[in-house]
């Protein structure tokens, strides 16, 4: 069972690294912006927050991964900063999520994960609906974590 997590997160950290090498991550200032959810409304926030939260960590541009058709068919609508919106697959989803689980601490500051199902998302599903916080809410302040939002 250790095995197979650490060969699944090794699978993913290839991934990782080939994504990397194609978008010149590392170096020009791009983010990867993960969206796994079918959740409409979490990912309409997180497309139209995308330029405050390049402003605000100082990044050119970014290239979201999903499994939703409404987010690769809309997203350029939303920011001329996405140089590329990709669609991956079932099983590249479980291998980036096993090296993103395995790596304890995140595998890169580059990575953002735009989940409430997935990762520390989980712990925000929670209070979602409570005292009025909104999916904008949590995807500005938790999951982009932009401290001078408003």
């Amino acid at each position: 069972m250790i095995l197979k997590a650490t060969i699944d997160a090794f699978r993913g950290r290839n991934r990782w690294i080939k994504l990397k090498r194609i978008h010149l991550i590392e170096k020009n200032g791009v983010y990867v912006i993960f969206m796994p959810d079918d959740d409409r409304d979490l990912n309409e926030a997180a497309l139209r927050n995308i330029d405050r939260f390049l402003n605000y960590r100082k990044g050119n541009s970014v290239v979201i991964l999903t499994t939703d058709a409404w987010v690769l068919k809309n997203a350029a609508d939303y920011s001329k900063r996405i140089i590329a919106v990709e669609t991956i697959t079932e099983r590249d989803l479980f291998y980036y999520i096993s090296y993103y689980n395995f790596s304890y601490f995140g595998f890169s500051d580059r990575f953002v994960l735009m989940s409430l199902k997935i990762g520390r998302g989980t712990r925000l599903a929670i209070v979602e609906n409570i005292n009025t916080i909104i999916k904008e809410e949590m995807v500005c302040l938790g999951l982009y974590i932009i401290r001078d939002w408003a």
